[in-house]
């Protein structure tokens, strides 16, 4: 990935030297304007905090090998370069539908022959990822790229694969993911509105995509009623929806607990954390008293966990990150509209973030490398729409 990704720094710089040669009237920028460096600083500053953390950490040695999620920031680049191409992107995305299609036919067949974990009220499917939480991460992802799809006969089969997705999610039992996956379809239908620079919607097209949306949904929600009905049952999905937020559930208890531990560690090292990693091996001598358990791999919060392990400094570089890639594809999809070149592509970005992050306050997806490469591709192709487009199409809009 990085020997990609390293072509395509290099192609980047070939090109913009070579600009002063182009046509003054077609900039080579897009309407994002320097995209990839819009990212790329935030990614730096993230990572050079994130080195400076480990190495005044006590166990330099752990704490430099938690940080080899840097490799995986090699996407961006490499998504960048690949997918300028409208169709380049229209055919990775039908790949992306195929695997996740394949995913989730494996789920379901686990779901279905598959025996409860002692304590449970169904299987939960792990999908081909080793475990159901990072399986229903990384479909809460993919479901807005899935919707994204355009052309007929493949928008219509990537929905099924959509609507098949948001079962599976709610087959695993996993509550951070439901939730994540609600604010990830609502992010996405309400960007379905957005309007591009000088781009008019008659009452009537607005009418037409309305009842278009209202359908879709309700074929969604059929399918996905049918499976978790066959599959789970409603006594099950009941039992785990109701305890999302009882304090008599003790993983609820026991994530309050993982917030007051975090707090302590996040007091004792404000600005650069205890040391990427460290937090397994450090949490049982901060624990409060009245935790469920006195081991935990992670507090189980992206904030708090970033926070107690990179300090405040790390958690303000990790958020300004994620702005970002929010302020990329927010420029996109303003310039072009919702179904202009990357409009589609920048709706899902938007959406898949936003579910991310919910999802995230509830479990420290961020260390999940298969939910991170695939939120990755997906927040990263908006980047490549921007590259792909000329700025003088888009008057008016501010690089």
């Amino acid at each position: 990935m990085w020997l990609a990704a390293l072509t395509g720094g290099l192609a980047w710089l070939l090109q913009e030297l070579d600009a002063g040669s182009l046509d003054r009237g077609a900039p080579t920028r897009g309407p994002a304007g320097d995209a990839l460096g819009l990212v790329g600083a935030p990614i730096i500053v993230f990572f050079t905090l994130s080195f400076v953390s480990a190495i005044s950490s006590r166990d330099q040695v752990e704490s430099l090998l938690a940080l080899k999620e840097v490799f995986l920031f090699a996407a961006p680049l490499v998504t960048w370069t690949v997918f300028r191409d409208p169709q380049r992107r229209d055919l990775g995305r039908e790949v992306f539908a195929l695997g996740v299609l394949g995913a989730v036919g494996l789920g379901i067949y686990q779901t279905a022959t598959g025996a409860p974990a002692e304590g449970e009220s169904m299987f939960r499917a792990s999908g081909p990822l080793g475990h159901y939480m990072t399986f229903s991460g990384v479909l809460l992802v993919a479901v807005p790229l899935l919707l994204s799809v355009r052309g007929g006969l493949k928008a219509m089969a990537a929905r099924l694969v959509a609507a098949l997705a948001v079962a599976m999610i709610g087959l695993t039992l996993t509550r951070s993911a439901w939730i994540g996956c609600a604010v990830a379809l609502i992010v996405y239908f309400i960007t379905g509105f957005i309007r591009g620079a000088g781009e008019g919607l008659v009452p009537s097209a607005r009418g037409s995509r309305t009842a278009a949306y209202v359908l879709s949904v309700a074929i969604g929600i059929v399918i996905v009623v049918i499976l978790l009905t066959a599959l789970a049952g409603p006594d099950a999905l009941y039992e785990r929806a109701a305890s999302t937020f009882s304090l008599d559930d003790p993983s609820n208890r026991d994530r309050i607990a993982m917030a007051a531990t975090g707090l302590k560690f996040i007091r004792a090292y404000p600005y650069l954390g205890v040391g990427p990693g460290l937090m397994e091996a450090r949490y049982p001598a901060w624990v409060v008293e009245w935790a469920v358990r006195d081991t935990n791999p992670h507090l189980h919060n992206n904030l708090l966990q970033i926070a107690a392990e990179r300090g405040l400094l790390g958690l303000g570089a990790w958020l300004w990150m994620m702005a970002a890639f929010v302020l990329v594809a927010w420029r996109v999809l303003r310039a072009q509209g919702a179904a202009g070149i990357g409009g589609p592509e920048s709706r899902a970005a938007l959406a898949a973030l936003a579910g991310f992050l919910t999802m995230g306050m509830f479990e420290y997806n961020f260390s999940d490398s298969e939910v991170l490469m695939a939120l990755l591709y997906v927040v990263s192709l908006p980047l490549a729409a921007s590259a792909g487009l000329r700025s003088a199409e888009h008057g008016g809009v501010s690089r």
